[in-house]
C-alpha cells in the first residue's frame, strides 16, 4: 500500500464522517454548542479578576479581653488600618459563624473572620490567640486569594506583635526586636536588569 492509496483512503473516510456528522443535526449541534458551553462555565467558574478591591468580608468578634485589655479591638484597628490604606475589603459586623455562612450564601459577604473568646486571654498567657477564616469554596479562586492575602496580613500583624513584646520584655530597639522575631530577610531579584 502506497502513500497514494493511504491517503485517498484518509480522505475516504474523512468524507464519511463528515456525512455522518451533517445527517445528524443532534451531533451537529453539541459539536458547535458544547465548546461554547464549556468556555462560559470554565470563566463562571474561575473568574479572571486577580486582586483584592472591596472584596465584603464579614467580622466576629467574640474576644472577651483579660484584664481589662483587648488585643482584638487592637487588632482590628490595625485591620482597618491595612484595609483604609489597600482598599482591598469592607468589613462588615456579624454576630456568629453561622451569620457568616448565611451572609456567604445570600452573597452579601465573600469570606468572614472570627476573633475567638480567648483571644486576648491566650496571648497575654503566652500561647497562640486563635483567629477563624471562613471562605466561600463554591468560589475556588476567589477562596483561595482570601486566604493567601489574608494569611500574609496575620502573620505580618503577628510579626509586628511578636516584634514589639520581645522589644519591650528585652528593652532592644524595634529593629534588634525584628531580628530576633525574624532572623533573615528574603529578597527576590529577576533575572532581567532593570524594575
Amino acid at each position: 500500500m502506497g502513500a497514494k492509496n493511504m491517503i485517498s483512503h484518509s480522505f475516504r473516510i474523512a468524507w464519511k464522517d463528515l456525512m455522518e456528522l451533517f445527517r445528524n443535526r443532534m451531533g451537529l449541534v453539541l459539536l458547535i454548542l458544547m465548546p461554547i458551553f464549556m468556555m462560559g462555565m470554565v470563566g463562571f467558574i474561575y473568574p479572571s479578576e486577580t486582586s483584592l478591591n472591596n472584596i465584603p468580608i464579614a467580622l466576629v468578634n467574640e474576644d472577651t479581653g483579660f484584664d481589662n485589655y483587648s488585643l482584638s479591638s487592637t487588632f482590628i484597628l490595625t485591620l482597618n488600618t491595612i484595609n483604609e490604606n489597600t482598599g482591598m475589603m469592607t468589613l462588615t459586623n456579624a454576630s456568629n459563624l453561622d451569620t457568616i455562612r448565611e451572609m456567604i450564601q445570600t452573597g452579601e459577604a465573600e469570606g468572614g473572620i472570627i476573633i475567638s473568646t480567648e483571644f486576648t486571654q491566650n496571648i497575654m498567657n503566652g500561647r497562640q490567640g486563635t483567629i477563624t477564616l471562613v471562605t466561600d469554596q463554591s468560589n475556588p479562586q476567589m477562596s483561595a486569594m482570601i486566604q493567601t492575602v489574608m494569611n500574609q496580613v496575620f502573620e505580618q500583624m503577628g510579626t509586628a506583635l511578636a516584634q514589639q513584646n520581645i522589644a519591650q520584655e528585652l528593652g532592644i530597639d524595634l529593629n534588634s526586636a525584628l531580628a530576633v522575631v525574624k532572623p533573615y530577610n528574603i529578597q527576590i531579584k529577576g533575572s532581567i536588569e532593570g524594575d
